[in-house]
């Protein structure tokens, strides 16, 4: 079983942070693996890894998690996983509509835009639906 916590961070228009993943060929939410569950570090972690924000600016909040099963681009088989949905709460703001960090491509998207999104909704409609169940 898979145990990842996805990262939701949103910026003041409301959009929410996706960085393309080449391997899923998508934007995807930012996201990490985790060991057993709950592990607020590895996401602030995973964030100044990534966006290189210090860690003293973020803000982690764990929201809830979801198990269910899902079909593993990678591995090519149906997986169960449990996904921990962190909200995230940067002093840094990230404000440009697309940027590029370490060679890593980002882009904010509307809800409706990931609505409407076909790859996204192929890979990742899932995730999508559980931000919009917890109301992040």
């Amino acid at each position: 079983m898979g145990v990842h916590a996805i990262i939701v961070i949103k910026n003041e228009r409301n959009e929410y942070l996706q960085y393309f993943d080449n391997r899923w060929n998508s934007f995807l939410f930012l996201n990490c693996k985790l060991l057993d569950g709950e592990n607020a570090d590895i996401v602030k972690d995973t964030i100044v890894d990534k966006l290189n924000v210090k860690k003293e600016l973020i803000k982690v909040s764990l929201i809830g998690n979801k198990k269910h099963e899902k079909f593993s681009e990678s591995d090519k088989i149906q997986k169960e996983y449990v996904h921990y949905f962190y909200k995230v709460d940067l002093n840094e703001k990230l404000n440009n509509e697309e940027f590029e960090i370490n060679g890593i491509q980002y882009k904010w998207f509307s809800y409706a835009n990931l609505l409407k999104d076909k790859r996204i909704q192929q890979v990742n409609s899932d995730i999508v639906q559980f931000v919009k169940e917890f109301d992040i």
